[in-house]
């Protein structure tokens, strides 16, 4: 969870949500309370009072106690996956006091007053400017931008809803479904779609003021011919012009919920960002290993320069969920298509920088991501294991279709020729004198280090390829 979002639930509630998945990622049935309170650096009271709390808000939630505390000893009496830490996650912000004063601030479109919180909620005086400080130090409130971004992000993250009016949501529904039909977004996701055409459509009619550029400019990056339906702009007193509905759909763009084929062009401000970024991917692409044809090129990127454009937003919230991504993957994997990627950001940020360091690794697998979608990738990194099992036929299916379960999206082939040119590892329960690749002798059923062992071979020979390839 990223370090701003835990902001938004109780520090003992985030504790808690900390320390669950502490627990899960040990994968351990029993734990020692001491070992506990050194990692947390935390008291052995506040360790036991929040292992008790936790205990009592899952026996709230699922019905069941979770663990038993005995002689500093924890013994789990249930099982927990990550489905009870987001259901807890979801249950601590919906008891959050920064949740509830956020809510007033988007149906009101400002903060309420203290008097009002006192006389709704029982606020003291103090205790709310203590929470709307808070707020304000976390979100900036004022550009509308900022606060359907930040609302979206917040709300989706805990996979709540803001309690909107019900013509909101009516119209939200309205929107969506014009969205579908026009082909700009897709149903896939729908609630995530919904979720930001409500928070949106929410700030504009309760927020006019704010909104004004909104209503009568542009969005800077997106031009769209059509406007939205004339009803919808009625009932929400937005003006009838193509507008609103730009900025809208900048918003899709941005959080990626954007149909690939959305009927969407660039202003003469966006435009030549992307045409130097497409100029610039697009001859790697075509002199690259992925044997793309001229038209894949040209697609793939101009796809990347499209995506590569959110990142000259000033809106860090937009892009807040591009942070603290791991790649580890598609390098060991995939590392042509990997480094060829690496090996053109420095020019996509030249002479000006597009994509900072802290988002390089999102860039890179959702460049790669784009890849996938416009190429056969069976190929890529191939690396092509002979089978050569004693027992009999059957073994050797056997061996193939285990194999394939466990490992076939890595690009790995297979043959039953003992002595096939093709094949880069020998995979038997016998030593053969008369191959020269590297072997592994499976005697018994696998063990999870003979699998491990087999993955860390298939990954260095993939790199040992790119790597001759590369010279």
């Amino acid at each position: 969870m990223p370090s701003i979002l835990n902001e938004f639930i109780n520090k003992n509630d985030a504790l808690k949500i900390k320390l669950l998945t502490t627990l899960l990622e040990n994968k351990q049935n029993t734990y020692e309370l001491r070992n506990l309170t050194n990692q947390f650096k935390v008291s052995d009271y506040l360790m036991r009072e929040s292992l008790e709390a936790l205990n009592s808000d899952i026996n709230v939630l699922f019905g069941d106690d979770w663990m038993v505390l005995k002689r500093g000893i924890i013994y789990q009496k249930m099982t927990l996956t990550r489905y009870h830490v987001y259901r807890l996650s979801q249950y601590f912000f919906d008891l959050s006091p920064l949740k509830l004063l956020l809510d007033q601030r988007l149906i009101a479109g400002s903060i309420p007053n203290y008097t009002f919180m006192q006389s709704e909620f029982g606020w003291s005086t103090s205790y709310f400017f203590i929470q709307k400080n808070t707020l304000s130090e976390l979100i900036d409130l004022d550009p509308p931008e900022a606060v359907i971004s930040a609302a979206f992000v917040i709300y989706d993250h805990y996979d709540a809803k803001p309690k909107f009016d019900h013509y909101i949501l009516s119209a939200s529904q309205a929107v969506s479904q014009f969205l579908v039909d026009k082909s700009y977004i897709n149903t896939h996701g729908a609630d995530k779609k919904r979720l930001l055409i409500a928070i949106f459509l929410n700030e504009i009619t309760h927020n006019p003021d704010n909104c004004r550029n909104i209503m009568q400019h542009e969005d800077k990056h997106i031009h769209v011919d059509d406007g939205l339906p004339d009803d919808i702009c009625q009932r929400l007193g937005i003006p009838l012009n193509n507008m609103v509905l730009s900025h809208l759909i900048s918003a899709l763009n941005i959080f990626d919920l954007l149909e690939i084929s959305a009927p969407i062009s660039f202003t003469d401000y966006a435009q030549p960002i992307v045409d130097r970024l497409a100029a610039v991917i697009m001859p790697r692409l075509s002199h690259s290993k992925l044997n793309c044809t001229p038209k894949d090129a040209e697609k793939i990127s101009h796809a990347m320069a499209c995506y590569c454009l959110k990142f000259t937003t000033t809106n860090h919230w937009a892009l807040l969920s591009q942070d603290n991504i791991s790649t580890n993957y598609f390098q060991d994997i995939y590392p042509s298509i990997y480094y060829l990627i690496e090996s053109f950001l420095p020019s996509i940020n030249y002479p000006k920088e597009i994509v900072p360091p802290t988002y390089l690794n999102a860039a890179i697998l959702n460049m790669i991501s784009i890849i996938f979608y416009y190429l056969d990738i069976t190929n890529v990194d191939a690396i092509t294991i002979s089978l050569n099992f004693s027992g009999s036929p059957f073994t050797n299916n056997m061996i193939e279709a285990i194999l394939k379960d466990h490992i076939s999206h890595a690009s790995v082939h297979f043959v039953t020729e003992v002595l096939d040119d093709s094949a880069d590892i020998y995979l038997s329960d016998t030593l053969c004198d008369d191959v020269s690749k590297p072997q592994v002798i499976w005697k018994k059923p696998p063990t999870v280090s003979d699998w491990q062992s087999l993955a860390e071979l298939i990954i260095r020979l993939k790199k040992n390829k790119n790597d001759q390839q590369s010279k």
